[in-house]
């Protein structure tokens, strides 16, 4: 997918105007616009960057080089006991690996998820 379909997308789900992002990047909607109809491209790197934080995405998700969107938070992993490198690894391989699903598959693998951390949560607390 290109930047432009990508980054309306991200805009529309996000549900805000083309001149409250302009705002927020400190550009003109006319370049957003043109960003969208894929007649420009930004033209610096540190803008490409801030849109990709804004939306919490991936540069290579903006870019298309990526199916997903998902990029951990700096502190996700400061648990230490929680995510220990072994299970940072297992989640990053995790992530990757359903990226390449269907939404419906997707949200049946959610479900049996929520469905095993339930059982899980069950036994601990017996």
């Amino acid at each position: 997918m290109a930047f432009s379909v990508i980054l309306k997308e991200l805009r529309e789900n996000k549900n805000i105007r083309q001149s409250d992002l302009a705002d927020i990047l400190n550009i003109s909607r006319q370049a957003i616009s043109n960003y969208e109809q894929g007649t420009r491209f930004p033209k610096d790197e540190k803008l490409l960057l801030s849109i990709a934080d804004f939306f919490n995405v991936s540069t290579d998700f903006l870019l298309g080089r990526k199916n997903t969107n998902v990029r951990f938070p700096e502190n996700f992993y400061e648990n230490k006991e929680f995510y220990s490198p072994n299970k940072k690894e297992l989640i990053s391989k995790l992530v990757l690996e359903v990226s390449e699903l269907s939404p419906e598959i997707i949200q049946q693998f959610i479900g049996l998820a929520s469905s095993i951390s339930g059982e899980t949560k069950k036994t601990v607390k017996k």
